[in-house]
Formats: C-alpha cells, sequence, structure tokens
C-alpha cells in the first residue's frame, strides 16, 4: 500500500513552446539535407572521409537530443530536466552557474557538477521565472547570467 503525504511539496512546470522545438529540428533537418546533398554532389573521395561526415552529423544529432524541452522543480528544489534522449534529475544546490540567451529566446545552460546541460528557454516566460526563482531560494550561492528576474 502507498501512503501519500498529506502535504506534498508543490511542482512548478515549464515546458518549451512546441512551435520553438519544433522549428529548431526542422532547421537542423534541412541544414543536414542540404550539407549531405552538398558535400555529396561533389563525390565521395573515400570511405575515410564519408564516415568524418557521417560521424559529424551523428554527434550534432545525438547532442540535439539531449536539449531539454521540459523543466520541473518542487519547493524544496530539486530539478528534473526532459529531453528526448534523457532525463537528469538534479537537487539545485548542485547546480553552480545558470546562463541565459543573448537574446529574447535561445537556450540556458547549467553548469552543473560533471556535465553542462541546455534548456529551451524563454527567459521572460513567468513559469520559468518562477522555476529560476526557486533555485535562487534554495541555492542562494548560484551565480545567473543574462537572467535576470522579475518581481
Amino acid at each position: 500500500m502507498i501512503i501519500k503525504s498529506p502535504d506534498p511539496a508543490k511542482t512548478y512546470i515549464y515546458q518549451a513552446p512546441t512551435i520553438y522545438v519544433a522549428l529548431f529540428y526542422l532547421l537542423l533537418l534541412a541544414w543536414t539535407i542540404v550539407s549531405v546533398r552538398y558535400m555529396g554532389g561533389k563525390g565521395w573521395v573515400n570511405w575515410f572521409q564519408l564516415f568524418m561526415v557521417a560521424f559529424v552529423f551523428v554527434m550534432t544529432w545525438y547532442f540535439s537530443m539531449g536539449i531539454s524541452y521540459k523543466a520541473e522543480i518542487n519547493d524544496d528544489g530539486e530539478l528534473e530536466l526532459t529531453s528526448f534522449r534523457r532525463r537528469i534529475i538534479i537537487h539545485s544546490t548542485k547546480i553552480a552557474f545558470v546562463e541565459g540567451p543573448h537574446l529574447p529566446i535561445g537556450f540556458i545552460r547549467f553548469r552543473l557538477e560533471r556535465e553542462k546541460a541546455y534548456l529551451f528557454g524563454i527567459p521572460r516566460n513567468k513559469d520559468l521565472q518562477q522555476i529560476l526563482s526557486i533555485i535562487l531560494k534554495t541555492n542562494p550561492d548560484i551565480k545567473f547570467k543574462n537572467l535576470y528576474l522579475t518581481p
């Protein structure tokens, strides 16, 4: 039997707009197709050249599928970043640095203990602002760059 706590911690969720995520992957797909057609039109000189080009495309897609499109945090500061490839669950005290995009839309970078995680983000979004303020509340030593929390 599962016993639920009478007062569970409240969860806040930010999800990037679907059009933003879809547009990013469509542009990546178009870049891949144009590049393969352009380079393939010149003819492949040898297998090594073909392997190098394929390796670059596979790695580009692999890391692109790791960009998170959804962030969830509870009042305790446990953050969950969800991407197509994986899910990262980390407490906000383990985040050292958060950097926002230079434009009004872009990627938000979280510097974790051993890696960096990226999130499709619109920094002025109220849900994302709420998540960032909880991160700041649970980890007052964190540094923010290019992100301004609105009161």
